[in-house]
């Protein structure tokens, strides 16, 4: 998954907000919670119906649904209660579809399991560590948006490049860019974490807020995961 709700324009968030006042930040936090616990959901259901996943249309249909969801957020983020069908939907969607790759790491690696523990504990302390630094940084870093979502992009060709090119799945190759997206989404989550805290008392949609902190969070795990396995998986 390669893509962050944040970089929408702020003006399309602004109409009809839900609450004005400082609560959307209690809001954007409890709807995160949920959306963590969706996503273990989404995992369970996809273990339990593996095979329906692996052998059908299925995952490629609910890869087509994330996409939608995110691409479409602007319109459905201000209609209730359509807004919180989606939002619950969205990380079901993302747990079912990581499935596949989170029984690959297990079948494929005899480490995986060690590798999903160790890279799901390295989110927990860099989430932490970016929070902390949110919060205590005097650098205000709402200018970086336009950056980092170049960044972003830069990061999505080197993601398609690999797909065409061997020598950028080399092990070496991939260290340097799945680094390279831990750093950045590492960065987003501050980036996010600051836009929470200081829109969160303007009263802005707390939907939007709470669906970027999950896709950084999510990004990131994938990333140091990816890293992780470059670095030290033992293929079967």
């Amino acid at each position: 998954m390669l893509y962050n709700a944040g970089m929408q324009p702020l003006s399309s968030v602004r109409s009809q907000p839900l609450t004005l006042s400082r609560s959307t930040e209690a809001q954007v936090y409890l709807l995160f919670a949920i959306a963590m616990g969706l996503t273990l959901i989404g995992v369970f259901i996809g273990i339990m119906n593996a095979a329906l996943l692996l052998r059908s249309g299925v995952l490629l249909l609910c890869v087509i649904a994330e996409l939608a969801i995110i691409f479409t957020s602007r319109l459905w983020m201000n209609s209730s209660p359509l807004n919180y069908l989606l939002f619950a939907l969205f990380p079901l969607l993302s747990g079912f579809t990581f499935t596949p790759y989170l029984l690959s790491v297990l079948a494929g690696y005899v480490n995986g399991s060690a590798i999903l523990l160790n890279a799901a504990l390295a989110t927990v302390f860099l989430s932490l560590a970016a929070a902390v630094f949110a919060r205590t940084t005097s650098w205000d870093m709402s200018s970086m948006g336009r950056g980092l979502f170049l960044a972003l992009l830069g990061l999505l060709i080197l993601s398609i490049l690999q797909i065409f090119f061997v020598s950028l799945r080399s092990q070496g190759s991939e260290l340097i860019i799945s680094g390279f997206g831990v750093v950045l989404f590492a960065f987003f989550i501050a980036f996010d974490l600051q836009r929470i805290q200081a829109m969160g008392r303007a009263g802005t949609n707390p939907f939007l807020l709470a669906l970027s902190l999950y896709l950084d969070i999510f990004n990131v795990f994938m990333y140091i995961l990816r890293f992780m396995l470059a670095l030290s998986g033992n293929r079967r």
